[in-house]
């Protein structure tokens, strides 16, 4: 990793501040972090760099949820870095409460999709100039926990069935836009052809022990405490055991060309018929340039 520049969203906690420490450990010039918690950001910021013994990371405030934040995060990174390595698109969030986006998305939708969307077009100009930039995607099993996308429903509005509270509607929102992590590393595949870029998913695998699952309630959060805590007392499910594959991706000569996959354990694995339908992946392409007024550049 000498000399490279990498971005990781959802960069202050979990599986994306172990993410940064790996690279910065394998000598990253610079790690970016970006995250809408401040103080995390800062702590792993300032984490990261002790460890190092360098100013290996920088920590950059962003509400993923925000177009507006989003495109202007965007903005600042090519204007400060020429090449941009890799880009890990690892934020996430599960909430039981159904909020909107300040643009009106339902908030599993804009964090989890719409800014990952938006990011890997509006980054591609600095990972081109990279030589060999990389894109991972951090999906989850859970995109086939589910019965897929409903275009009807596309702002989960209709699986709260009007309630303010629903860990399974929660669930259902998570499921959906992993599932989209997914047709976007697929549709970016193809586009990316003869360009030197290459973008894949990776699954951290099952229960991994980071606060995504903070917000759960009831008997949810009380079975998330249940497995969460045995596992990490047998040391099964850390975030750095489930950060394994984002660092490989991201750093490995192993997949040096290779794009267009999905790994688990840092092996390929094949997904679903559902994750392959190339009609649905395209429509959800059309609908999120729409959505964010943001287009593949030709």
């Amino acid at each position: 990793m000498q000399n490279k520049v990498v971005l990781i969203t959802g960069g202050a906690r979990g599986m994306g501040r172990a993410t940064g420490a790996a690279l910065a450990a394998l000598g990253a010039e610079k790690i970016i972090l970006v995250d809408w918690q401040g103080e995390e950001g800062t702590r792993a910021r300032d984490a990261i760099n002790a460890q190092a013994g360098r100013m290996a990371a920088e920590f950059i405030y962003c509400d993923l949820s925000s177009i507006g934040a989003v495109k202007a995060l965007a903005k600042e990174i090519r204007g400060r870095h020429r090449k941009l390595d890799v880009l890990i698109n690892n934020a996430g969030i599960t909430d039981p409460v159904r909020r909107l986006s300040s643009d009106g998305f339902e908030m599993h939708l804009a964090t989890c999709h719409l800014s990952h969307f938006m990011l890997s077009n509006l980054l591609l100009e600095p990972l081109q100039a990279s030589g060999a930039g990389r894109i991972v995607c951090i999906t989850s099993a859970a995109y086939k926990a589910g019965p897929g996308l409903d275009f009807d429903d596309i702002n989960n509005e209709k699986i709260w069935r009007g309630k303010s509270v629903s860990n399974g509607a929660a669930f259902n929102a998570y499921h959906r836009a992993k599932l989209c992590n997914i047709y976007l590393m697929k549709e970016l595949h193809e586009r990316l052809q003869g360009r030197g870029l290459t973008v894949n998913a990776a699954s951290p695998g099952y229960f991994i022990n980071t606060s995504i699952h903070r917000q759960l309630t009831g008997v949810f959060a009380l079975g998330a405490r249940v497995v969460f805590g045995i596992g990490t007392l047998l040391h099964l499910n850390t975030p750095e055991q489930g950060a394994r594959t984002h660092v490989w991706l991201a750093s490995s000569a192993e997949v040096e060309g290779v794009s267009g996959e999905y790994f688990e354990n840092c092996a390929p694995r094949a997904v679903s018929p559902m994750a392959n339908d190339q009609q649905v992946r395209q429509r959800l392409w059309r609908w999120s340039e729409e959505a964010t007024n943001v287009s593949f550049p030709l």
